[in-house]
């Protein structure tokens, strides 16, 4: 399935697939919001597959954010996976 973004202030809801070749889409989103705001979240509850290579670049995202005293939060079915792979990766 397609992924689809849609934005309310600082939340993005993604819905669909999500993998390393849309995430860019994502990614840039994120970047180009985080010019102007401090802080996003992205809500992956309509998420129906993720695969290893969006997690990874996830990882990164998270990195490059807190690395510029920005934050990013990620909410929905599925986040505590995404959470326990940036405490393996010593991330957070």
């Amino acid at each position: 399935m397609p992924l689809k973004i849609k934005k309310s202030d600082n939340l993005f809801y993604l819905k669909g697939d999500l993998n390393v070749t849309n995430f860019k889409k994502v990614e840039k989103k994120v970047n180009n919001f985080l010019k102007e705001q401090s802080n996003v979240t992205l809500n992956i509850n309509g998420i129906n597959e993720i695969d290893t290579c969006a997690v990874d670049s996830i990882a990164q995202l998270f990195l490059n954010v807190s690395n510029h005293n920005k934050q990013l939060s990620i909410v929905g079915y599925g986040t505590k996976d995404i959470y326990d792979e940036l405490i393996a990766r010593d991330i957070i």
